[in-house]
């Protein structure tokens, strides 16, 4: 193919580890690994979405895949990864573990029972009428000793049943289980199976839990003590996978009558057959000692994800001494929107920011609703918009024009906008977001930040609007003496910002050119993590303390002035001297890959893991900056580029209004 649509390839299907099983010929798991060191979230989301068809016929026909070796640093890069895949994300309801919520409803923790209980094989929410499809496991923190993930085809434990046990095998066929459980009113992080009626039915009072379980088909009995007795429809125990044909022994009888244990469960009593009678403990205990002696278990390393096929594979989890952070997504079936979806990243909310942006700093009003429209036609979906860039109006009747006219509709479009720094007293915080919101003709942010990290006094909207730096611009001031800073607390500013969230104003929030020491500060308080920082990023400030610090912090990072010096030019902050894509390499690399100098610089960007948010107001330009998935950077390339680091800072408060902020 030509060197215009070459694309290196990020991953392979390696060596299986020491561990792995073979069956008929295929590795338990399969494994893949980066074909080159530090590739990250972005280039294994961008690989997995490419081939995604291809690496779920993989899950399936293997029963497991497991990505090692990747540079995966926070829960929401391997969100990312996961969610590539293009499965649909299900609501855990009617497990039995307690869990937590990581990244928004999308990852949560695995079963928080105590470490030094095994949790023994199961398919997950076998109990469930509708038990998911895949699983994800992502592993954040490795246990010092133990905490395992064993994993088990469930097609062999069948075959075994069937062999040494057949009568009730055909039995369990026939007849079906039924499964018991005791609740407690709150969550008990002491069991393996602690997770209260409230949490596992998402209900607030026992009319509510009710509603759920007759959904369900569960019946039950109130206890005096506030606990729920739980006996589920009858569900199969064992189940033909309708893609081969083969039968397989999906079910948690295993699970339940060898682990569901504690002040309030006899496991002896967890499993009935589906006529009421009781299971046949021997075939059981045989069972259990078959999955011990045929099980794959391997060490988890950070950063690895093993994708499990629900049909095909059992699970289970050996105890542990030391912290262990291990993670779960639950899916069912193929979500139909992912198709449509740009490429993104996801925040620890869950929502999904897309990669590439249109900044509207310093394009003139009369152009913003063409280009708007222009530029959601082109297949953006995201726009960076502030209080200070004087345009929001005009941008807003540009969203408007593509809401009305059915291009596109408001979920799809990802609407950022910043607070401004006049605005950062508690009072002021909702006021100029809702006056942002009236611009723009919006209900909701998908994203607001706090522009800077520096409160200046108040200006009321009727008296300027947007204020600007100069407190009063007719004072006969030097420019650097008319800005008026007031001491406001930026926990005081985030705490407001917090508020918009909880009344629905704004999805996301997050900061603006903040150092890490100021991240650090604001994460002591916040009750909502930020979610983004945005900063100046380019070849020539390529930040990559900062850039570590909020990777492995799972605070997304979004760069501003991606080329470096075009926006400063005119503003004479800037010459010609300082163009970024004029860099011999940089030419080089563009020529080599039959790209422009702009594409090269701004895919160096998202292979480091940062979204962009380039800004113009031509339509071939707006083609031309999100035309950057159908080529790659080596590790070499992408290293040249970082290297014409200088540390130059073209937007810096520390110059232009003598207030240093990243000093």
């Amino acid at each position: 193919s030509s060197a215009r649509t070459t694309r290196t390839m990020v991953v392979t299907s390696s060596k299986p580890i020491a561990e792995a099983k073979n069956y008929n010929g295929k590795a338990f798991p399969l494994t893949y690994r980066p074909k080159e060191e530090g590739m990250g979230a972005f280039q294994l989301s961008e690989w997995i979405a490419n081939n995604k068809e291809a690496v779920k016929k993989s899950v399936q026909e293997h029963g497991a895949v497991l990505f090692r070796g990747f540079d995966l640093r926070s829960p929401e890069e391997q969100a990312t990864v996961i969610m590539s895949l293009g499965l649909k994300p299900m609501p855990y309801v009617g497990g039995a573990a307690v869990r937590n919520k990581v990244v928004g409803d999308l990852i949560m923790t695995t079963n928080e029972s105590p470490p030094q209980e095994p949790i023994p094989f199961h398919h997950e929410m076998a109990q469930c009428p509708d038990p998911p499809s895949h699983l994800a496991f992502m592993c954040s923190i490795p246990a010092q000793s133990g905490g395992a993930t064993p994993i088990l085809r469930s097609n062999a434990v069948y075959e075994f049943l069937n062999k040494k046990h057949p009568a009730f095998c055909a039995k369990m066929e026939k007849l079906g289980v039924r499964y018991v459980r005791v609740m407690p009113g709150e969550d008990d992080a002491k069991s393996a199976i602690g997770r209260s009626w409230r949490n596992t039915f998402n209900a607030k009072t026992k009319g509510e839990a009710e509603e759920a379980m007759k959904k369900l088909g569960t019946t039950w009995e109130w206890l005096e003590n506030g606990c729920v007795k739980t006996t589920t429809s009858t569900v199969p125990a064992i189940r033909t996978d309708e893609r081969t044909g083969q039968k397989i022994f999906f079910n948690s009888v295993v699970a339940a009558f060898t682990g569901w244990v504690d002040s309030r469960n006899d496991p002896t009593k967890a499993v009935l057959l589906g006529d009421g009678s009781a299971v046949d403990a021997d075939a059981l205990k045989d069972v259990a000692a078959f999955m011990e002696k045929e099980k794959v278990s391997f060490a988890w390393e950070k950063g690895d994800v093993l994708v499990v096929d629900n049909w095909v594979t059992m699970h289970s989890r050996q105890p542990f001494e030391g912290p262990r952070k291990v993670l779960a997504s639950v899916f069912r079936g193929d979500d139909a929107d992912a198709k449509d979806r740009p490429a993104h990243a996801i925040l620890t909310s869950g929502d999904k920011i897309p990669l590439v942006g249109l900044g509207m700093w310093k394009i003139p009003k009369e152009a913003c609703p063409k280009v708007v429209v222009d530029a959601i036609k082109a297949g953006y979906r995201c726009f960076d918009n502030a209080c200070d860039y004087g345009n929001e109006v005009e941008v807003g009747k540009g969203i408007s024009d593509a809401l009305k006219s059915g291009i596109i509709t408001r979920e799809k479009l990802w609407i950022t906008s910043k607070l401004w720094n006049t605005y950062h007293a508690k009072e002021h915080v909702k006021m100029a977001c809702l006056k942002t919101l009236k611009d723009l003709n919006l209900k909701y942010l998908d994203l607001y930040l706090i522009h800077f990290p520096i409160a200046q006094k108040y200006v009321p909207i009727e008296k300027r609007y947007p204020p600007e730096w100069s407190y009063d611009p007719e004072e006969k001031k030097e420019f650097t003496e008319s800005i008026v800073q007031v001491p406001v607390p930026i926990a005081e500013t985030w705490a407001a910002m917090e508020e918009l969230v909880s009344e629905g104003l704004v999805r996301n929030i997050g900061v603006a050119n903040f150092n890490c020491a100021l991240l650090r500060e604001l994460m002591k308080t916040a009750k909502i993590k930020p979610v983004v920082n945005q900063v100046e990023l380019h070849p020539y400030l390529t930040q990559p303390k900062l850039v570590r610090f909020c990777r492995r912090n799972g605070i997304h990072m979004t760069g501003f002035s991606n080329l470096g010096a075009p926006s400063y030019v005119e503003l004479g902050m800037a010459t010609k001297a300082d163009f970024v894509l004029d860099q011999k390499c940089v030419v080089e690399i563009a020529k080599a890959k039959s790209r422009t100098p702009a594409q090269v610089v701004l895919r160096w960007h998202l292979q480091r893991g940062t979204s962009i948010i380039p800004k113009t107001t031509k339509e071939h330009r707006l083609k031309e900056n999100i035309g950057l998935f159908d080529f790659s950077l080596t590790k070499e390339e992408m290293e040249k580029v970082s290297a014409l680091n200088i540390h130059r800072r073209f937007n810096d408060p520390g110059v232009f209004a003598d207030i240093p902020i990243y000093d």
